[in-house]
């Protein structure tokens, strides 16, 4: 089937959050806050971070004379008992608005805690799809201080059961935040290798969306425009990190990034970086850019038209070079493209595979994938 004809059939698209994006569009936040008349403010961040840099100050600086609480034990890669500590935190507080400040893993602990406040099933049953969530959680304000995720507009937030070890994702579209506010000025002290992996993480979710099964003409414009800015700015993010016109960029491509997947969700990519990240503490976007190049040779087999358009996207006009430039671009902002390079050994493969096959994420892509395959993909980057 033609893969244009395949876009024809019927489609939908919701996109409810409201984005304010721009250098020093966090001088907004008090006039924003003011639209919710809230009682009391639960501030979700990070421990560090955005203290020590004075971002948190000025957030609380904003907010004046409003009732404000901080909560900055939101872990990285947050799991069930994090999740339900936090709700516990902030019921105790009566909050009525959370505002998040952080990277994506901050943005989808808060989401988690707003929504679970509002619905009274724990939250394992919700992730393990035992129960729905019934009821629209706390409003949340979501400011990024990384380009990756795109989280902030997203109805997902991704928590580890470390009871399983597995990482799931929370979702529904009463999790999305009601506005997010995207400043580049927040993202100009993301270290490298921070850059470097959520800006992977970007390209990744783009360059899935745009295979997916579930795209539509609207998830590609993203996933097209994405992909383009992460070619054309990630590598000057990573070098010139004070450079405001590359961070900018980069935070249109995570915005773009997460808007694609709100509407398509991702594929085996991200299916295959969950055990990754839980079993060997590989950071998200890198865990995702290990498989990257692989499955774009292997879904181009069955919709080699389409990867063509992209692949000229970004300057070539072959699938093999299309593959190369991923590669490079992986090379290019440092990061190891082998397995062995992060401690995985060949032992450990199977461990992966069968962990892997995510049935929401692994049968959205657009060719069905074996374990043998998969177990020939993995050993070849090795």
């Amino acid at each position: 089937m033609n893969s244009s004809i395949h876009m024809m059939n019927l489609w939908s698209c919701y996109l409810p959050t409201k984005i304010l994006f721009g250098v020093n569009s966090i001088g907004k936040l008090a006039e924003i806050t003011e639209s919710f008349n809230p009682k009391k403010i639960l501030l979700v961040t990070g421990k560090q971070s955005m203290k020590q840099s004075g971002v948190t100050k000025n957030i609380l600086d904003q907010l004046g004379n409003r009732s404000v609480v901080v909560y900055d034990n939101a872990t990285h890669n947050p799991t069930v008992d994090d999740v339900e500590d936090g709700k516990i935190f902030l019921e105790k507080e009566e909050a009525d608005l959370v505002i998040a400040l952080g990277g994506g893993s901050v943005i989808d602990f808060a989401k988690a805690i707003a929504i679970l406040a509002n619905n009274t099933v724990f939250l394992s049953n919700y992730l393990h799809c035992v129960a729905k969530i019934a009821n629209k959680g706390i409003p949340v304000i979501a400011i990024p201080t990384t380009s990756g995720t795109g989280s902030e507009v997203t109805q997902y937030a991704s928590i580890v059961d470390a009871n399983l070890k597995k990482k799931l994702s929370l979702t529904s579209d009463f999790i999305r935040p009601e506005v997010a506010i995207i400043d580049p000025n927040l993202t100009l002290t993301m270290p490298k290798f921070v850059t470097a992996t959520t800006g992977l993480d970007a390209l990744s979710q783009c360059i899935e969306s745009y295979w997916s099964k579930n795209r539509t003409p609207v998830s590609d414009l993203f996933a097209i425009e994405g992909v383009k800015l992460v070619f054309e700015n990630l590598v000057g993010a990573c070098n010139f990190p004070e450079d405001l016109t590359f961070r900018r960029n980069m935070a249109l491509a995570s915005l773009f990034s997460g808007l694609a997947i709100s509407i398509t969700k991702t594929t085996i990519v991200h299916a295959v970086s969950y055990p990754l990240t839980v079993f060997f503490d590989v950071p998200h976007g890198l865990a995702c850019s290990f498989t990257l190049p692989s499955f774009i040779q292997f879904n181009s087999e069955v919709l080699e038209e389409r990867m063509l358009r992209l692949a000229k996207m970004v300057g070539t006009d072959t699938i093999d070079i299309f593959v190369q430039k991923v590669k490079q671009l992986i090379l290019d902002v440092a990061l190891p493209t082998l397995l062995s390079e992060v401690g995985i050994k060949r032992e450990d493969i199977d461990l992966i595979i069968n962990e892997g096959f995510r049935p929401d994420r692994a049968a959205n892509n657009p060719r069905e994938v074996t374990p043998d395959e998969l177990r020939a993909i993995l050993s070849r980057i090795l």
